[in-house]
């Protein structure tokens, strides 16, 4: 449900001085609650805490609002179930900012081109971290979807992720790990600049449309360059159902929902295998479905990545080690790639490759109920026992946001309850695994 509310503050030090006072307000109920010797083994954040860190960073918007859901979505296992639900929340923010503010940003970004636009929508059809979008069109008859930045948003990434930096650290300490984050956190500040740049989203989303030509069941919109900046994107308006209405139609029937869940899985391995261009982000509004016209509309790329080919083949390998079961391999590989470190334990050595072994369950099978897994239950479980296990690994950063997108798609496949034989996307892995080296592709 989309809320008007008021614009987040401009200023990097209002901004600053949020998240201190922010900051400042949780570290003072952990105080309150070590004094009172209650649940002294839990983490930092308790839930009167993340209900504050929630309101803070869904009206702060931008790199803050987008690191909670990022924590929302690769830091779980750090946080009882609770926490977890309220930090879902900011999943589903949709404040937004009122049309005369939006207008103006329009009008000051496009100059003379603005004359050009008309039927501008009042309200926006979609809100979140780093903007909003509104439908118009062109005097020529062109529908568009416009994509508007939130003010202020790019000029306080760097202090935003500072500050949410420290919050984190404070929060691993307390859990008593040794944990560099540096990384993590540059993958994440990364990725807030990426996708407050309008130019490069343009510029990726003209890359995947021309990949995408060679699988005409796909739809990418199409970028309106004359009428994009660095704050302002605008596409092709495209029509199609979103999942969740859609799969309650007549229209979702078995065969038409097999025929999507092979059509995704073939997807992510063409982003993967073929193009080393990865959309990463999971969110369901990401897809749009034509099903009388056997169609997947993809929409949002702020958050694509470019995987070199050195990276995939490595990757690759991994996946292959962990299907044959070899456990040396399997250890050398995730050591030499950076996602269990050296000094780890021979138990956590075992919950890791645990952890691989299930999360490749579904792969090893000749044919996969989708429909009724346990995998995420599972794979939750043994998540738990290597996060509490790991003393000095931090979150593999070079996976994190590919990892995003394979939970996408696992979830979306569960939605569609179909069973499915993954062996030609295995085939395509191990392809990949035993190429030779050509150097980077993108």
């Amino acid at each position: 449900m989309k809320t008007k509310g008021k614009a987040p503050p401009k200023t990097i030090r209002e901004r600053t001085s949020r998240l201190l006072r922010m900051a400042g307000s949780m570290a003072s109920q952990e105080l309150i609650k070590r004094i009172q010797k209650t649940e002294i083994g839990r983490p930092l954040l308790n839930l009167p805490q993340i209900q504050l860190l929630v309101r803070e960073l869904s009206h702060l918007k931008g790199a803050a609002m987008k690191f909670g859901q990022m924590l929302a979505l690769e830091a779980r296992d750090y946080f009882p179930e609770e926490v977890c639900v309220v930090l879902d929340q900011l999943q589903s923010n949709a404040n937004f900012l009122n049309f005369e503010t939006i207008d103006q940003i329009l009008r000051t970004e496009l100059g003379i081109q603005y004359k050009d636009l008309i039927d501008l929508s009042p309200s926006p059809i979609a809100a979140a971290s780093i903007g909003q979008v509104h439908s118009a069109r062109l005097i020529k008859g062109d529908r568009l979807a416009i994509k508007v930045q939130y003010p202020g948003i790019r000029d306080s990434i760097d202090s935003d992720v500072k500050v949410l930096a420290v919050i984190l650290k404070t929060i691993t300490l307390i859990m008593g790990k040794q944990i560099e984050l540096s990384g993590l956190i540059q993958e994440f500040s990364e990725i807030f600049i990426q996708e407050s740049d309008y130019i490069q989203e343009a510029s990726y989303t003209h890359a995947y449309r021309e990949h995408a030509r060679s699988a005409p069941e796909l739809v990418v919109p199409e970028v309106y360059t004359a009428y994009s900046t660095q704050k302002v994107l605008t596409l092709s308006f495209e029509e199609g159902q979103n999942f969740s209405q859609w799969i309650l139609t007549p229209e979702a029937t078995p065969e038409i929902r097999e025929f999507y869940g092979n059509l995704i899985l073939d997807l992510y391995t063409r982003e993967f295998c073929d193009w080393g261009l990865v959309q990463t982000d999971p969110n369901l509004g990401n897809f749009l479905f034509r099903p009388e016209e056997r169609k997947l509309v993809l929409l949002d790329f702020g958050a694509t990545k470019s995987y070199d080919l050195s990276f995939r083949r490595k990757y690759s390998q991994l996946i292959m080690a962990t299907l044959s079961k070899k456990s040396q391999k399997i250890i050398s590989l995730g050591e030499e790639m950076g996602l269990i470190d050296p000094r780890e334990s021979t138990e956590t050595q075992e919950i890791f490759k645990q952890l691989l072994f299930e999360s490749m369950n579904p792969i090893a099978s000749a044919e996969y109920d989708f429909s009724e897994s346990e995998y995420p239950e599972k794979m939750r479980s043994i998540s738990r026992q290597l996060v509490n296990s790991l003393k000095f690994s931090p979150p593999p950063k070079d996976l994190i946001f590919l990892h995003r997108k394979l939970s996408g798609v696992f979830y979306i496949l569960r939605g569609l309850k179909v069973k499915l034989s993954l062996r030609h996307y295995t085939d395509k892995f191990e392809t990949l695994a035993s190429s030779h080296n050509q150097g980077p592709s993108s």
